[in-house]
């Protein structure tokens, strides 16, 4: 009897906590839009992927400003200004020096997926740097698109280069700004 209501207590208690833990269609809130950074380094560039995620009652409001025309479709003309548009709202530093981010590609998801919360917006760009010299670095970035609405987080891609090793990693409260020490080992 006693094990019985144990067993019983223990799966309420499961319950309780599988309520309590958000699913993960729950995850992303419906009126932010969330723009998920992932920054790589490399010896003579610095790589940018962005997912940003319109929540639903967002998304409209996302949508009107690729939509310029405001026919409810988005023309390659429209989504290459969009996308060009994010990536002019960034900012990139190494060494103190700005570094110019130049879209190497884009993908839009269609209208309904952005209603559902669902729609993801990818983005890739790329700074050329000089070749990195050995020895310690520092990179700031900073995104600033859509503050009104936007919900940031960024972080830093392990290095593929094994000479290249990320010592730091600061970020704002808002994960808007970035901040990275990484060093460059000789061969």
């Amino acid at each position: 009897m006693k094990a019985s209501a144990r067993l019983r207590s223990l799966m309420a208690g499961v319950a309780l906590l599988a309520l309590a833990i958000p699913r993960a269609s729950d995850a992303h809130r419906l009126d932010e839009y969330l723009q998920a950074t992932r920054i790589s380094i490399e010896l003579e560039r610095i790589g940018v992927e962005m997912n940003l995620t319109p929540g639903a009652a967002v998304a409209d409001s996302v949508f009107a400003t690729i939509d310029q025309d405001h026919n409810g479709a988005i023309s390659p003309t429209e989504g290459a200004a969009y996308a060009r548009l994010v990536i002019n709202s960034l900012s990139l530093d190494v060494d103190g020096q700005h570094r110019a981010l130049t879209l190497d590609g884009y993908t839009l998801p269609a209208l309904a997926d952005m209603r559902n919360g669902e729609g993801i917006i990818r983005l890739r760009a790329s700074a050329r740097t000089p070749r990195t010299a050995a020895g310690q670095h520092n990179l700031a970035f900073a995104n600033r698109h859509r503050s009104d609405i936007g919900a940031y987080l960024i972080n830093a891609l392990m290095p593929a280069d094994e000479r290249i090793r990320i010592t730091a990693q600061s970020r704002d409260t808002l994960q808007n700004e970035f901040r990275m020490e990484f060093k460059v080992y000789e061969r």
